[in-house]
């Protein structure tokens, strides 16, 4: 297990440790910072989007070039 992954899992675990009102306000606290809150944003589009099919740079460069927004 790399360092990183290892902190991430004493951290984790700390937050899970918790009640319920506790977790809330360390959420609020990552969340009122913008640049936590962007990061955290892609976070979750990015799980939500894992499983769908990776579409090839040329094709996307394509068709942005077709509606003018390239």
């Amino acid at each position: 297990m790399k360092a990183a992954d290892a902190t991430a899992k004493v951290f984790v675990t700390a937050f899970e440790a918790l009640p319920k009102v506790e977790r809330e306000a360390v959420l609020r606290q990552i969340l009122s910072v913008p640049s936590l809150r962007v990061d955290l944003i892609d976070v979750a589009r990015w799980q939500e989007r894992r499983g769908e099919r990776a579409v090839p740079y040329e094709n996307v460069r394509r068709k942005l070039l077709k509606v003018g927004r390239l």
